[in-house]
């Protein structure tokens, strides 16, 4: 009896110190303590009740899609050389010479672009977000456009970088 393996310090759960319980207790069965007299079995029922009620519930559990511009469907972007998409605009429109409006037309404010590696940051954390909602069917193909830019622009930027 009593011979090597019986009773004593075995290595279980209870002989680690950092098994303890935020709650109180030591531990083991994760009940609360300490409670005033009777009072610690009812604390108890109704945690369990509680963690019956959650276990019930089915919580939504977001998770990005593995890959994020699967079925986005844009259109290419086009090039130089390609024919124009708008027609009825003068190919000057927006330079102080030519037929069509001048630089008034331009958007007023707009400074360049001092931060590119910063702002390739920022739209690189937004882009998942941006493509998911490319696919809506009400995305305008301006929209669809410029999340196209941007991806291509990252994957080129990755490819470099």
């Amino acid at each position: 009896m009593g011979g090597k393996g019986s009773g004593g310090a075995n290595g279980g759960p209870q002989y680690n110190p950092a098994n303890v319980s935020g709650t109180g207790g030591a531990g083991q069965s994760g009940n609360y303590t300490g409670f005033g007299y009777g009072k610690n079995q009812e604390v108890n029922n109704q945690r369990i009740q509680g963690n019956q009620a959650m276990a019930s519930a089915q919580a939504a559990t977001p998770s990005a899609p593995a890959e994020p511009y699967a079925g986005v469907n844009m259109p290419q972007l086009s090039t130089l050389f390609d024919p124009t998409t708008r027609p009825n605009e003068p190919i000057t429109a927006g330079v102080d010479f030519g037929p069509g409006p001048g630089s008034e037309a331009l958007p007023q404010g707009l400074m360049n672009n001092t931060r590119i590696d910063e702002n390739a940051k920022i739209a690189a954390q937004y882009l998942p977000d941006l493509a998911m909602a490319a696919r809506s069917a009400d995305a305008p193909d301006s929209f669809k456009n410029f999340v196209n830019y941007l991806i291509q622009n990252s994957q080129s930027a990755a490819q470099n970088g």
